[in-house]
């Protein structure tokens, strides 16, 4: 007679799991606190965290910032606030062989479902290997991750929300254009030609 009800409350218990399971798959957070035992062994150490009231602060600091004739901060505005979460941890170490394989796997296994790899960049010489990953939704994108590992250096970089791809290169442009007048006017200072 007991029989029964520990089955079905098993059984129920097996059914959330698996609920649960697929309901993580499809979360763009990924889970990177394993890889904090990494710090004591590099020589620099980002870790950034920006999600819920901080991710706000930083849109009513940009609004407050915002001026109608800079384009780059509208721009950059409209980025962020359609983030959740901003998730960056990046280990610089004076030696190779710091951490492991198994430290890397920690961190695809959790791209499967939901996610695509759009871009793999692999330097066999020197032991490079890049990856991108996109999380879908229909049309929009949902989450980024960018992984890279090379002998010297592991860096995870997770963007959660909606992101807006055309926005975030259109920026890139601007700022890389603006990078390069100011360095067209450098060289023309540089050999004396100084802008009038």
């Amino acid at each position: 007679m007991n029989r029964a009800p520990r089955f079905l409350r098993f059984f129920a218990l097996l059914i959330l799991s698996c609920v649960a399971a697929r309901g993580f798959g499809q979360n763009a957070k990924l889970q990177l606190d394993n890889l904090s035992k990494l710090a004591d062994k590099a020589a620099r150490v980002t870790d950034v965290t920006l999600d819920g009231s901080l991710l706000s602060f930083a849109v009513n600091l940009i609004e407050k910032m915002d001026d109608e004739n800079d384009h780059e901060v509208a721009q950059l505005k409209d980025i962020i606030k359609g983030l959740k979460g901003i998730y960056i941890k990046s280990f610089e170490f004076d030696s190779s062989g710091q951490y492991t394989t198994a430290d890397v796997e920690a961190v695809r296994s959790q791209l499967t479902s939901g996610w695509t790899r759009v871009v793999q960049n692999i330097d066999k010489r020197n032991h490079e290997h890049d990856e991108i990953y996109l999380m879908k939704k229909g049309d929009k994108v949902g989450g980024i991750v960018i992984l890279v590992a090379e002998p010297r250096e592991l860096s995870v970089v997770n963007i959660v929300g909606d992101v807006p791809i055309d926005k975030i290169s259109a920026l890139e442009r601007h700022i890389a254009s603006n990078d390069g007048d100011s360095h067209a006017k450098k060289q023309k200072k540089g050999n004396g030609h100084d802008e009038k």
